[in-house]
């Protein structure tokens, strides 16, 4: 079984790195001239609506797509090592992502509560989703190339 048929995925080349730089560099800047045209231009009339519902998005945008550049590229010299390395990563972070989501309303309840605050829950149900798709997927495809994996073994020792 050759790796291009276990994973069909691949990474990006290695000059994409120098792409997830500039955009995260030049992201919220380019993202801020192109809102300011759309309110002077008059495309967006009521821009307290607008900004309470885009304003989170305009800035994440930029940044998680320069950081999924960064973390989808290859490395230049992309061995066996750097591969165990980046499987690491991502075990580890989708772990701290999982705890980090279930333990959100928490976190939040005690600090509005320690604060003085009114207690209110925040609302994580895109978040819940997100995490469920990531979870379920990543479990169907390990299980899924694992079976296929021990089939290849067990047809080749025949």
């Amino acid at each position: 079984m050759t790796e291009e048929s276990a994973y069909p995925i691949q990474l990006l080349p290695y000059r994409y790195k120098k792409y997830g730089v500039w955009v995260l560099i030049a992201g919220l800047p380019v993202v801020g001239a192109l809102v300011y045209m759309l309110v002077k231009t008059g495309v967006v009339s009521d821009t307290r609506s607008f900004f309470d519902a885009w304003n989170e998005t305009m800035v994440y945008y930029p940044i998680i797509t320069g950081m999924a550049l960064l973390v989808f590229s290859k490395e230049k010299q992309e061995d066996e090592m750097v591969q165990h390395l980046r499987y690491k990563a991502f075990v580890s972070g989708v772990f701290f992502l999982v705890m980090a989501i279930l333990w959100l309303p928490v976190f939040s309840i005690i600090v509005a509560a320690v604060s003085g605050n009114s207690v209110k829950t925040p609302d994580v149900g895109g978040m819940l989703g997100a995490l469920l798709l990531l979870l379920l997927y990543t479990y169907i495809s390990f299980k899924y190339n694992l079976h296929r994996t021990r089939k290849a073994l067990d047809t080749d020792e025949e």
